[in-house]
Parts: structure tokens; C-alpha cells; sequence
């Protein structure tokens, strides 16, 4: 069974000028990954991917690309002036699509721990909206082992949901919010909840795997990885391999970061070269048929309290 836990549910604005910036955005950060591609040649296919906030298109590609569940994001910036109502409308509409597909589905919270009453919203999202987890962004403002992110977060331990927060630098982005040093404190304060790092922190995936490896409830995600893959099939292999030597494979989980990176990396090929490790390489390179399995959903099915299908 495949999972991928790491889907954002959002879709670009109505103006074109403002969707094509953002495109060009999402595409810088890809260059520096060693993809290229200009925004005539994503826009139209990322658009037409993000129009699709009751998630009838992103089901229809799970069930050609052979993914079992998708976990949908919802993301929260406070600092972009939303109201507490509107952003808890935005979750319960995120839920319902999620609720639209059991089985197939699940939905995490965006809660900005800076957002006046935070955990009394994450606390409703979670207990009235049935939402499976809850989602980061760091990189907006705030620390996660702040003050204000520990009183959230006590309220996704108490209901024993995960967290996924972004981790890892960004070309648009604060870094200093996301290294994965300040996980170490969520991990050893909550050792109960299941954290998981977003890309593995990328480029600094040696420091989440140096964390990690004595954190077994700190995980990392794949996402952004396929840019890698691609573009860098040696280096991938490489890194990938050194990742699972120094901590095992429990901990690593597939992810694509749709719908982002979609028009660049299909997630059919993205998945084809995971099975496709189990290969050995010119280089020497192998990776076990558990290994692959359990990164490709055993992993996720375990953190998500997933039951794998007959």
C-alpha cells in the first residue's frame, strides 16, 4: 500500500498574474534542485491540479498512479491577516474533502501556534471536524519549540495525532525558523507524538538524521526528494542509502509535495524510482524489498494508525 502523507490542499488565486508569480516561485526553489522549467510549461497543468478543493481530480490521479491514501495539508501563515473564523472555515472545508473519500483521504489542521486561541482551534478542528493530524509551516514566523507552539502542541499529544512540520530551507523562506535542531526539544518534551519532518530538512538531512536516529518518535518525509531523484539520480541513491545506514528504514516516508511538483515529476515515475532501488546500480547501490516498503507505506500506515488493505 502507498501512501503519500505529504498533499497540500490549496488552490492558486483567481488572478493569473498573482497564480503565474507563485508558479515562478514553486520554480526557483525547483531550479536549485536542479529542475528547470519555465512557468509557461507548469502554469496550465499546476493550475488545472489546484482547482480541485473537493479532491475529486487528486483521486482520480492517486488511482493511476497506484496510491492508496493521500494525506491533504491545510496551511495557516497568521501573519497574512486571516480571521480565526475564516481559517477554521477553511479546515472544516478541507476536512469535508478528506470525509468525502474514507479510506482514501485524511486531512491535517493548519493552525498557526502565533494565531490568538490556537489550541482551543486545533482542539476544535481535531475533536468537531475529525482532522488527522496537524501541519507546519515555521518558516512563517515561528519556532516549534516556542512557548506558544507547546501549548498547541499539547493538544495534538492529548489526542494522539501527528505532526508534520516543515523543515529545511527554502529559496523564499527564514530559515533559522526550520532547522531541524529545534525538533530535538519537540521530540524529547512530547515523546509520545509522532513528528515528522518535512523533506527531512533537505539539505540539512545529515542534522535531522543525526537527531532522529536518537528520537524514534522523529520521522522525515520525502518531499521535494523526487527534484532530487530527477535531476541527481547518483547523488539520490547515494544520500538515500546513507540516510537508511545510519538510522534504519523506519523512519523515512514517501511523500510528493503535490500538487506542486506534479507538471514536473509525475508521481507514477516519482514511486517507479523508489520500487526502482531494489535494483542494484553501476554504482553498487541496493536497497532491501522491506526497505522500499516500509518508505513506501508501512511507515506512514503505522504513524497514521492506517490498516493496510487486503
Amino acid at each position: 500500500m502507498i501512501i503519500d502523507v505529504h498533499y497540500h490542499w490549496w488552490r492558486l488565486p483567481s488572478d493569473e498574474k498573482t497564480g503565474r508569480q507563485i508558479t515562478a516561485g514553486l520554480l526557483e526553489d525547483a531550479a536549485r534542485n536542479g529542475v528547470h522549467r519555465t512557468v509557461d510549461e507548469v502554469y496550465p497543468t499546476l493550475r488545472d491540479y489546484m482547482d480541485d478543493l473537493d479532491c475529486d481530480k487528486l483521486v482520480k490521479r492517486m488511482d493511476v498512479n497506484g496510491i492508496a491514501v493521500s494525506v491533504i495539508l491545510m496551511m495557516d501563515n497568521y501573519d497574512m491577516g486571516a480571521s480565526n473564523e475564516r481559517v477554521m472555515q477553511a479546515n472544516e472545508y478541507c476536512a469535508k474533502a478528506a470525509a468525502r473519500y474514507p479510506g482514501r483521504l485524511l486531512s491535517m489542521a493548519g493552525i498557526d501556534p502565533r494565531r490568538p486561541d490556537a489550541p482551543a482551534l486545533l482542539r476544535r478542528c481535531l475533536g468537531e471536524f475529525k482532522m488527522n493530524g496537524l501541519k507546519w509551516h515555521p518558516d512563517n514566523g515561528f519556532y516549534p519549540n516556542s512557548k506558544e507552539a507547546y501549548a498547541v502542541l499539547e493538544v495534538a499529544n492529548e489526542f494522539g495525532v501527528p505532526l508534520l512540520t516543515h523543515c529545511g530551507l527554502l529559496a523564499r523562506a527564514r530559515a533559522k525558523y526550520t532547522h531541524p535542531l529545534h525538533l530535538d526539544d519537540v521530540a524529547l518534551d512530547f515523546p509520545k507524538l509522532q513528528i515528522i519532518a518535512a523533506h527531512m530538512g533537505h539539505m540539512w538531512w545529515q542534522e535531522w538524521a543525526a537527531i532522529a536516529q536518537y528520537k524514534a518518535n522523529l520521522s522525515g518525509d520525502m518531499a521535494m526528494w523526487q527534484l532530487m531523484a530527477l535531476a541527481k539520480p547518483a547523488l539520490f541513491r547515494k544520500t538515500l542509502r546513507s540516510i537508511l545506514d545510519i538510522m534504519g528504514h523506519e523512519q523515512v516516508l514517501f511523500s510528493t509535495d503535490g500538487p506542486v511538483y506534479e507538471p514536473l515529476i509525475d508521481n507514477k515515475k516519482w514511486i517507479g524510482i523508489i520500487k526502482g532501488l531494489t535494483v542494484k546500480g553501476k554504482d553498487g547501490i541496493v536497497f532491501s524489498q522491506a526497505e522500499t516498503d516500509a518508505i513506501l507505506g508501512g511507515n506512514a500506515a503505522r504513524i497514521f494508525k492506517i490498516k493496510e488493505k487486503e
